[in-house]
């Protein structure tokens, strides 16, 4: 079979290869591959960047995947050939003695592993998924839009679990990538009024795309007048909760300003450099600052129920590349030529 595999811990070291397709373990399915999206973490890896040095040297990309049961493990019987399915991306096999299994939070889990960057993933014609990691697909949903599962299910954990978010709030978004957006979506679908902030070079193929599926944008940059007077503008007043999505230090830095007073900043980015801040400003405006990390089969169920609603608009946000133009996706996502690169694998 064809796998975007990479070959060596140095930066852009990857290529279409043949490799065997892979035998199901005992408690494992083999996914004929629909669709795989890349990940921004993908493209970190690609790149070989600082804090991606956990990653094999050689190992195919690729987590958010949807896909069709092509065989079956012999311990298997919850899944036959020809269900469609989606993988949960971050697995901890669950543990009763795990304290964050016990809360609902396998995601913290010491033991916690990413397919398709501590094994192989699903940018491939096929892929090994243990069960319990699979999520079934509802009947007449698109794989394209089940493949983006994984990355909603982020911003579904972010906004109903780490945020405050709900009817009526308005909410600053910072940072247009594909986290943001569907952290955008998510908050308007509980009520929220959203305006997403994105810099020059984020507007041909990000903020516009925002713009055609009904959101307002704020362009900043240093020759425009500051966010935070761009948000007053907008709302007609501060706003109450702020999700940063860009990784951009001083956006988080300067958060405060953005916010009432008792607002909430939420943290989904990871960020390339240390954040100075000045604490003082945050604590004399009682600003919480929220992280947020990954997220669980609740999250994910949360998701493919948006999906079902139709709350993403897949030819605005999604664009498509055959498995044996993977290179070209990832040279797109690193330019921000497109929002969304998704792989179609068979």
């Amino acid at each position: 079979m064809k796998a975007f595999r990479r070959h060596a811990k140095e930066p852009r070291a990857a290529r279409l290869e043949e490799v065997n397709v892979p035998e199901p373990g005992e408690n494992e399915v083999l996914l004929r591959v629909s669709n795989c999206g890349i990940c921004g973490s993908d493209l970190h890896a690609w790149l070989d960047h600082p804090g991606y040095e956990f990653v094999l040297e050689k190992v195919t990309f690729g987590h958010e995947l949807s896909g069709i049961v092509e065989k079956v493990g012999p311990s298997v019987a919850d899944w036959k050939i020809g269900d469609h399915a989606v993988m949960i991306a971050l697995q901890t096999h669950h543990d009763d003695e795990d304290p964050y299994c016990r809360q609902g939070l396998p995601q913290l889990s010491a033991r916690r592993r990413v397919q398709g960057l501590h094994l192989d993933g699903g940018m491939a014609e096929f892929v090994a998924v243990d069960t319990e990691f699979l999520i079934p697909v509802p009947e007449g949903l698109d794989m394209r839009l089940a493949a983006l599962t994984e990355p909603l299910s982020v911003a579904e954990h972010c906004i109903g679990n780490r945020s405050s978010i709900g009817q009526g709030d308005k909410v600053l978004v910072t940072g247009p990538g594909i986290i943001g957006a569907f952290c955008a979506i998510s908050a308007r679908h509980r009520g929220a009024e959203v305006v997403i902030a994105g810099t020059e070079r984020d507007e041909k193929a990000r903020l516009s795309a925002l713009r055609s599926i009904g959101f307002p944008t704020l362009t900043v940059g240093p020759d425009l007048p500051p966010l935070h007077e761009r948000v007053k503008d907008h709302f007609g007043e501060e706003a109450d909760a702020h999700v940063e999505a860009s990784g951009a230090s001083p956006v988080l830095a300067d958060a405060w300003q953005n916010l009432k007073m008792n607002g909430v900043v939420t943290v989904v980015a990871l960020y390339g450099a240390k954040v100075d801040f000045d604490v003082t400003q945050f604590v004399r405006r009682q600003i919480d600052v929220r992280v947020t990390y990954a997220s669980s089969m609740p999250d994910y169920l949360g998701a493919l129920d948006l999906l079902q609603q139709d709350a993403v608009d897949l030819d605005a946000l999604v664009s498509l590349y055959p498995l044996a133009e993977a290179e070209q996706g990832f040279l797109h996502g690193e330019a921000q030529e497109v929002l969304k690169p998704m792989l179609v694998c068979n």
